[in-house]
């Protein structure tokens, strides 16, 4: 058995040695007694230093003086021999943001391929602890986001919550019967969401809120967010403890029952309400002056 094993490999190396005029046919039969390399395998290093006859002799091969005759070493990958190199003279452009979030991409095509695989069941709701053990995406940091390459072939109907989604992915999944609903995790969150088994014995976490920046997202029910006007948003928000809050048409998140909005600007005086007679403000109308403190406060929207 190892001698068939060993004629193997001299069989895969033969077509190289009969190029250069090596019959394997005619050498020994291989035997464990007898197994070596072919000839021409192994090359002896070349010996420098030792006189002008072996034509490596005195410098070795290296010239006379200069950076190339000292030692092994090599310049670093950029030095130009002392002047000021040129990625110095280039002027700097741009920045990167910080603050930048950078969610995991997943592709329609690439949720399509999974769910035919066998790796993903689309009757069941899809989260990002489903995509996380399917191997559908990279390593969650932030979130996932999903997007409509493939959506031209996309065929099935699906319920998933993801963190963001394009405008394209969630009009090709409500297409196909399915809903989408995109929800704010942070790091604690996610680990909660993907490592269960980690609380396992441990009082849960409390969810987090999204903050000032992401909050508009989350409300806007174009966004499909977790916390838009929608009977179920409206539950998340009486657990967040944020129960009716709005997205105002100044741009900014206002909680019924508090002074001020999630972007810490004061909502209008309740003068101007009372002059008004908007309801929407942030005492809640002009009639919420003995329920300015209440912080169930909720504002038909």
């Amino acid at each position: 058995e190892v001698s068939d094993i060993s004629a193997n490999y001299a069989a895969m190396a033969s077509c190289t040695w009969i190029r250069k005029g090596l019959d394997i046919a005619k050498l020994p039969r291989v035997r464990l007694n007898n197994i070596q390399d072919l000839p021409g395998a192994k090359k002896k290093a070349v010996r420098v230093g030792r006189g002008p006859g072996s034509g490596r002799g005195k410098t070795c091969g290296r010239g006379h003086k200069g950076q190339g005759q000292r030692n092994k070493k090599r310049v670093r990958v950029g030095f130009e021999g002392g002047q000021t190199p040129f990625y110095l003279t280039v002027p700097k452009r741009g920045f990167k943001n910080k603050f930048q979030i950078e969610y995991e991409p997943l592709n329609l095509n690439r949720l399509q391929y999974l769910i035919d695989g066998g790796r993903i069941d689309a009757s069941q709701p899809i989260t990002m602890h489903t995509l996380h053990k399917a191997g559908a995406v990279g390593k969650i940091k932030h979130g996932v986001k999903l997007l409509a390459d493939g959506a031209d072939w996309f065929s099935h109907k699906v319920n998933i919550e993801v963190s963001k989604a394009s405008k394209s992915a969630i009009t090709a999944v409500e297409g196909r019967g399915g809903s989408i609903v995109t929800a704010h995790y942070n790091q604690l969150g996610l680990r909660v969401l993907l490592k269960p088994e980690a609380f396992a014995g441990r009082p849960l976490p409390r969810r987090a809120l999204p903050n000032k920046k992401l909050m508009p997202y989350y409300l806007n029910p174009e966004n499909r967010g977790y916390l838009a006007v929608t009977e179920a948003g409206k539950q998340r928000m009486k657990e967040a403890g944020i129960s009716g809050a709005y997205l105002g048409p100044d741009g900014r998140v206002h909680i019924p029952g508090k002074r001020v909005t999630l972007y810490s600007d004061p909502s209008p005086p309740l003068e101007d309400c009372q002059q008004t007679g908007e309801t929407q403000c942030g005492r809640s109308g002009p009639t919420a002056g003995s329920d300015a403190n209440s912080e169930d406060l909720e504002t038909p929207v």
